[in-house]
Parts: C-alpha cells; sequence; structure tokens
C-alpha cells in the first residue's frame, strides 16, 4: 500500500488557482484506490477529457460515487476553470498502456494509475468547446502539480497514443483540437481530433517561462544537453499563421532551403507568417509525411532541420544539405547577404567560413577559426544562444 498522498489544494490554490470542496468531493484528502497513495511523488501528469455533457457536480457525483472505477482520476476540472478535487492518493482512469518516460523515471506498463497524477478536464470530446479559461488553467494547474512533485513542466502525457508517444490506443483524449479556444491551439493527430502531445509539451514549457530554458549559468564550460537534437525541437516556439519575429524569419529560410520558396526573393525572409508563408510550409509538410496543418511545432521543425535523417557535425571545406541549411540560418541570423543566393550553394567555402567564424565570436564560439558546426552551432543558429 502506498503512503504517498497528494495536498491537491494546498498545490492549486498555492498557484492561485480556484478550487472547490464541497459536500460531494469532502474526504478527498484521504481517497485512492484500493492500492492507496502513491508509493512516491508521481512522475507526471496526465491529461484526459471526461466524455461527458453533464454538470460538474454530476461528473463528480459519477467519478466518486457512481463509477465501478471509482475514484476516477484524481482532480476535475470544469468548464469554468474551477478544479474539485477528487483522491489525493492513487486513482483509477489511466488504464493499460505504457511504457512512458519523464525526467525522473519510467511509469512501468499499465502503471499509469500509480504513478502518475490525473486531471479530468470537463468536455464531451467530440466537438464540445475548450473555453480559454479552462484552458488556462489545465497548463497553470499541471505545471503547479509537476513543479511539486519535482518534475519537468513537460512531464505530461495524453491518455490517448496521439502522435505516437501518448498512452494507450485504445482511447483518443483530450480532444478535439479544433475546439480549443485561446491563443494556444494544438494540432490534431488523428481523426478524432486528439491533441499532439509535442503540442501540449512544448505549451506547458513556454507557460513555465521554459521556451527555452535557460542555459547552465557559473558552469565555464556549458555543453548542450546529450539529447540536444529533441531538446531543441521541443522548445523552440511553436509557430502559427499571424506570428511574427526571429523564429518565423529562421523557419522561412529552412523552408526555402528544403526547396518550397524562392530563395532569390528576399520578401520570403520578412518574419511574418502570412499566407506565402503558410501554404510554403503546408506543401513542405505534406512532402515530409507529416500533418499537414500549417503549424511549425517540434515535429515540423525537426523536420526542416533534417533531424529525421541525422543532422551532423560539419566543418570548413565540407559540402551538402547540411551545409546549405546552416547557410541560410547564417543569412536568417544577418551573417550572409539574404539576396544572394550563391551564398547558399551548400559548399563551406571562404565566404562562409568568414561569415561562420563572426557568428562564432559572437556567440560564444571561440575560439574561431577553426569553423566547425556541431551541436552548440546548431542551437545558437535555431535559437540565437550565447554560450
Amino acid at each position: 500500500m502506498g503512503d504517498v498522498y497528494i495536498d491537491i489544494v494546498g498545490i492549486l490554490q498555492g498557484a492561485g488557482l480556484a478550487v472547490e470542496v464541497n459536500g460531494i468531493n469532502e474526504g478527498w484528502e484521504r481517497r485512492s484506490r484500493s492500492s492507496g497513495g502513491f508509493n512516491a511523488q508521481p512522475l507526471g501528469v496526465q491529461w484526459h477529457h471526461t466524455a461527458s455533457s453533464a454538470s460538474v457536480d454530476s461528473d463528480l457525483n459519477y467519478m466518486i460515487n457512481g463509477s465501478p472505477d471509482e475514484p476516477v482520476g484524481n482532480v476535475l476540472l470544469g468548464r469554468d476553470g474551477v478544479f474539485r478535487p477528487i483522491a489525493g492518493g492513487a486513482a483509477n482512469t489511466s488504464g493499460k498502456g505504457g511504457p512512458n518516460s519523464f525526467s525522473r523515471g519510467t511509469v512501468a506498463k499499465d502503471s499509469g494509475n500509480t504513478q502518475l497524477f490525473s486531471i479530468e478536464i470537463a468536455n464531451n470530446g467530440v466537438g464540445e468547446a475548450w473555453p480559454q479559461v479552462q484552458i488556462d488553467a489545465a497548463f497553470a494547474g499541471s505545471n503547479a502539480l509537476n513543479a511539486a512533485f519535482g518534475n519537468q513542466p513537460s512531464d505530461v502525457v495524453t491518455h490517448a497514443l496521439g502522435a505516437g508517444d501518448g498512452y494507450t490506443d485504445r482511447k483518443i483524449d483530450p480532444a478535439t483540437a479544433d475546439a480549443v479556444q485561446g491563443p494556444w491551439r494544438p494540432r490534431s493527430t488523428n481523426s478524432s481530433g486528439t491533441w499532439s502531445q509535442a503540442d501540449l509539451r512544448g505549451e506547458c514549457n513556454a507557460r513555465a517561462g521554459q521556451g527555452p530554458p535557460p542555459l547552465p549559468g557559473p558552469d565555464p564550460d556549458p555543453q548542450p544537453p546529450a539529447d540536444w537534437i529533441n531538446w531543441v525541437m521541443t522548445n523552440v516556439p511553436v509557430l502559427r499563421k499571424g506570428d511574427s519575429g526571429i523564429y518565423v524569419k529562421r523557419m522561412q529560410h529552412l523552408i526555402a532551403a528544403h526547396g518550397f520558396m524562392n530563395e532569390a526573393n528576399v520578401a520570403n525572409y520578412d518574419g511574418k507568417f502570412g499566407s506565402g508563408t503558410d501554404s510554403a510550409l503546408r506543401k513542405f509538410q505534406a512532402a515530409a509525411g507529416g500533418v499537414v496543418d500549417g503549424v511549425c511545432g517540434p515535429w515540423t521543425w525537426g523536420a526542416l532541420m533534417h533531424t529525421i535523417d541525422g543532422i551532423g557535425d560539419i566543418s570548413n571545406g565540407d559540402t551538402g544539405f547540411d551545409v546549405k541549411l546552416m547557410q541560410h540560418l547564417l543569412a536568417a541570423n544577418g551573417y550572409m547577404n539574404e539576396a544572394n543566393t550563391s551564398n547558399y550553394d551548400g559548399d563551406w567555402g571562404s565566404g562562409t567560413d568568414g561569415a561562420k567564424a563572426r557568428f562564432d565570436n559572437d556567440h560564444g564560439l571561440a575560439p574561431s577559426p577553426p569553423t566547425d558546426c556541431g551541436p552548440k552551432s546548431w542551437e545558437s543558429l535555431i535559437m540565437g544562444y550565447v554560450w
């Protein structure tokens, strides 16, 4: 029997969120499934929808008193953005699935009920609108809970399989993506509208002020994370039509490098995500075999950065597509003339070397020359880091 019970009210109210305890959910503090409390602090937060259009009190009563699998979930989040605690201990809702890896460990197969904290969000899952107040509360609550558990904000998992990395292939929640209201709009990963788990994790990071996370401080020689490619793709901002800025400009250059925008047309590199950029991105997504939604999230960034095939370490004298990508990013960051298409020839000669040396010296990548392009350089080129 586990003996760890979560102070749901204390954690959520401490984050400034609305919490309600009424006659239905009283006793939540020691409520749990038959196995009791958690064996340790949960390794992550799992997002569900209730698949119900009933009132919040009706849902709450069913989850606590009516379901054969009671208690269902640890907390219910209403359409009004108010949390109602259900069970401070391990609950029933995750079913079969997994395994899943998180920052502090791995949830073993079929062990989600005892190793994950579950948020049940009131929504019928078949097209009902997700109010922004509910979405904002879900992110704030998830981040507060993960912080209390000692986890990273991105230690979240969808109930559904989603884009290949959710918890189970027998569920569709949370859904539907097109019904999400507010500025954050997740991609849909299947015909049921299941949210992209990658988008969910990226937004958790962003709302926790970790998009991108800060570089190490006092370390005299900071190094990229071992899994630097996935780290970059997860933490680079998700871009949508209407966005603007340096990340859009970098994306436009990468689209052009792949041949879906005219390299010679400087107007394509205006840093504004308009109709032309949207059309080009969708054509790229289709050609790359991804979800064609005009959203540049982790998968699309990865495809643009050639990480599916494995982007390599390159150096002066090399040739090839990775050199071309670097040249475009040097231009996007202001170190090569955007209008001169000979700068994008995929040949690391003297002109490219001079531009890379200037970039290196401005971004703490000295000594340079000799010049090369490895993990530190790629992170600086795509995210602007100064080491």
